[in-house]
């Protein structure tokens, strides 16, 4: 937490959001004491603890411009004891400042008083956000089509042949019966299978293309009419007839 000691008279005093709330007007024991000014209509007491940070010689409060408004509006913000007077911080108190020996500077004010009324108006914030501008699509269709490959087989085929042998040629197990000797014939066949590949890629680019688009939106402002009792005393004095006015007379 701060102490008095790092502060002093004549500081500005800044909300956490940077908005200039005044000078500091004296230091007490526990709370500053920041004078009347455009954003506070009197004068406030503040605690050393509601201090975030020192920069720069300005003294930067905890708290930003619309809460610290809400609790001006409220006149509450804690009760502090200070200068042997209780005082509600963030509030007025003219003893304190006769407790303190402290110059009564309140008609010094009133005469300086300024009142800040806030004059509206619309602006426009544009953004941009993604939509489905469209589509693309590719559509596959399948097609049959008749492929003819050339594939090259094999077969055994027989081809008999009488040889003469040596004459005498003894003969094993002959068993002078009838028989038949088979011999097996062997050949290729083509056995035809499918399987998928791919054959080729159709590629699809996005490319991102900047261009100006214009926006029109009615916006709304607040015009000011400023009308005051001198403005009255002024129409009415041009009515004023001879009768009315006995300066005008003759």
């Amino acid at each position: 937490m701060f102490q008095r000691t790092q502060l002093r008279e004549g500081m500005t005093v800044r909300s956490v959001d940077g908005e200039k709330l005044g000078k500091v007007f004296s230091l007490g024991d526990d709370t500053f004491h920041i004078e009347k000014g455009l954003f506070f209509p009197k004068d406030y007491l503040v605690r050393y603890a509601d201090i975030s940070d020192i920069r720069d010689g300005e003294i930067i409060l905890m708290h930003g411009r619309e809460s610290l408004r809400n609790l001006s509006d409220a006149d509450t913000y804690g009760t502090t004891t200070s200068y042997g007077t209780t005082t509600t911080g963030l509030g007025t108190d003219t003893g304190l400042r006769a407790d303190a020996g402290i110059k009564d500077r309140s008609w010094e004010a009133r005469r300086t008083e300024e009142v800040a009324i806030p004059v509206h108006k619309e602006e426009l914030d544009v953004t941009r956000r993604d939509v489905s501008a469209g589509e693309v699509r590719v559509h596959k269709d399948v097609v049959e089509e008749v492929k003819t490959v050339e594939v090259p087989v094999r077969r055994e085929r027989a081809r008999v042949e009488r040889r003469n042998v040596d004459p005498g040629r003894p003969a094993m197990n002959a068993s002078f019966q009838e028989e038949t000797v088979v011999v097996p014939l062997r050949a290729e066949e083509v056995d035809v299978q499918k399987r998928a590949v791919v054959d080729e890629e159709v590629v699809i680019h996005k490319d991102a293309i900047e261009e100006e688009r214009r926006v029109a939106e009615s916006v709304r402002r607040e015009e000011v009419e400023i009308s005051s009792p001198d403005d009255a005393d002024n129409r009415r004095s041009l009515n004023l007839t001879p009768d009315d006015d006995p300066l005008l007379r003759r």
